[in-house]
């Protein structure tokens, strides 16, 4: 470790230490060939002094600088020198010649061991600053080179630190190789640096590159919507024009108490929340920051949230519109922390979606509902139970087993429990859903697909999907009946879902009007605050009491 150090320091300051090291070769060779010349010349073993500056100018100069100081060396210990000074005995030519070649040999080896360690260290410098396999200089140079730079030197001009990530990453890498990864970095960085003429452009993840510009205020927007028009734009691989997707964040900044670890974070903060709300470019502002820390803030303590006790279930009413028959509900998860109090789902479900945690929270919340259904059966709440899980739970080894193992163990039927998927996340691994689905459905249990209408599911897929409700988004059913578009949306849902002989609730519903016209469309499900907001499980059993299992949207206040 000393010795990297050394080199290093030596590498730093190379010509203050070539500066000083060559008078003192010289003068060390002059001060050995002196001492031979007085003390009985070559006869005695002094001469190998002489390997000193030989070697110290090897690995000071390099191996050019070792040649030389050898074969100084050997014509100052040469024929002039000799053998035996009080004898009188000149030197033979072979041994002046040999010692000669010995010193320019050791010259050499020592030069070029020098040499190749400096070339090694200097490699090993290129790869800390590059991308080995596109040779784009990598996130550590761009933080050295946000470190060096000068922003006070022009007030009117800002820094734009762009960061432009590769969406589709992974589809790629399936279809063609990861060598399809590098060179999309390597045209997208050929395609921007021709934007700018003083664009910097560095690789700083496996499919990330990131553009640092200085410019004035009014050329910014004009340059993003040019980044981004180009980095739509299909790349040729192989002769095949292939189609990106990409993300784009930015941090524009002008001050000089910026850290430059703190400006990559920044924008890369803004392209994490474009990532995660599906948008193609985002600016950094510090509202992104503070809901990034406390969504990690929040992941990180919700394993420890449900040792804890401090994640229960409510359940929401579904009727049957035509009959007002309650026939079941809907299990939503509620977090009540002890110091931020009730914390709603979508401030955590979303983001522990994207993470193993939304397994541990799935298995919390099918346990607890089949349990609670277990109980109400017993106690003649005769209602069914619908769960809310992810593709993720599907792709999961296991997921069907565990549902399996949980209606057994508490003794009940699978057309009490019904499972409801989001429409847009079957499409994430159509077969292997299809057949988890089918496992599921074999079981009797009911498969639903939530939030019909927002999603972007194939009608392909649709009929072969083994479904038995259609729940319409409440987006569309809250604009009931005053607004034309929804009513063309509802109607449509409605017939399709029938058509292929399902049955279509509707969430949402929080007033008379919308339960009405509902009714005259033929739907046959109703959910939402007219019918009840959602309950405790004890509250909900009152509930149920109280309407005798039959709700009558008539007695309702609303």
């Amino acid at each position: 470790m000393k010795k990297g150090i050394l080199l290093v320091w030596i590498d730093q300051h190379r010509q203050m230490v070539q500066r000083v090291t060559l008078p003192l070769v010289v003068v060390l060779m002059i001060c050995i060939t002196i001492l031979f010349s007085h003390t009985g010349g070559v006869k005695l073993g002094y001469s190998h002094a002489m390997y000193i500056p030989i070697l110290l100018a090897g690995f000071v100069f390099g191996y050019r600088g070792g040649i030389l100081a050898g074969l100084v060396a050997g014509f100052m210990l040469g024929p002039y020198m000799p053998h035996d000074l009080i004898g009188g005995d000149s030197q033979s030519a072979g041994n002046w010649t040999f010692r000669l070649t010995v010193f320019t040999l050791i010259g050499f080896l020592a030069g070029l061991t020098s040499d190749s360690a400096r070339a090694y260290q200097e490699r090993l410098k290129w790869l800390l600053r590059h991308n080995s396999l596109t040779n784009l200089p990598n996130r550590h140079a761009l933080i050295k080179r946000l470190e060096h730079y000068d922003v006070t030197g022009d007030e009117a001009r800002n820094f734009l630190l762009v960061v432009v990530c590769c969406e589709n990453e992974i589809e790629l890498k399936s279809a063609f190789g990861s060598s399809v990864v590098e060179q999309t970095i390597l045209q997208l960085a050929a395609r921007f640096s021709s934007l700018c003429s003083n664009v910097e452009i560095f690789h700083t993840e496996v499919s990330q590159i990131s553009l640092l510009f200085r410019l004035n205020y009014k050329e910014i927007d004009p340059l993003l919507a040019s980044l981004f028009e180009d980095s739509r734009e299909p790349i040729l691989y192989n002769n095949i024009k292939i189609h990106i997707d990409t993300r784009i964040g930015y941090f524009i900044f002008n001050h000089a108490d910026e850290l430059p670890e703190d400006c990559v974070n920044m924008a890369e903060a803004a392209l994490i929340f474009a990532k995660q709300t599906s948008r193609d470019m985002v600016a950094y502002n510090p509202a992104i920051k503070t809901a990034t820390e406390e969504n990690i803030s929040l992941l990180g303590q919700l394993r420890h949230a449900l040792k804890m006790g401090q994640l229960a279930l409510h359940y929401q009413p579904k009727v049957q519109i035509d009959t007002g028959k309650i026939y079941g509900a809907e299990a939503l998860i509620r977090w009540e922390h002890p110091s931020r109090g009730m914390i709603p789902p979508v401030k955590f479900i979303p983001r522990a979606e994207q993470s193993t945690l939304i397994d541990v929270i799935t298995e919390f919340v099918l346990e607890q509902a089949i349990q609670q259904l277990a109980a109400w059966q017993k106690a003649g709440i005769d209602v069914s139970i619908s769960v809310n899980i992810s593709t993720r739970n599907l792709l999961q080894p296991g997921f069907t087993d565990l549902v399996v193992r949980l209606l057994n163990q508490y003794d009940l039927p699978g057309e009490l429990l019904e499972l409801e998927i989001t429409e847009g996340s079957l499409m994430v691994d159509v077969e292997h859903t299809i057949d988890e689905l089918k496992r599921l459905t074999q079981l009797k249990i009911v498969i639903s697909i939530d939030d019909f209408g927002t999603g972007y599911s194939s009608l392909q897929y649709l009929h072969q999907l083994p479904i038995s409700v259609l729940k319409i988004d409440q987006s569309f059913v809250r604009r009931l009946p005053e607004d034309q578009g929804a009513i063309y949306i509802m109607e449509a849902a409605v017939m399709l879902a029938h058509n292929l002989g399902l049955q279509a609730i509707a969430e949402g519903v929080e007033n008379k009007q919308i339960y009405q016209f509902l009714a005259t469309l033929g739907c046959d499900m109703a959910q939402g605050y007219l019918i009840a907001k959602p309950l405790p499980a004890e509250k909900f059993a009152e509930w149920y009491s109280q309407h005798a299992g039959v709700y009558h949207h008539s007695d309702s206040t609303s």
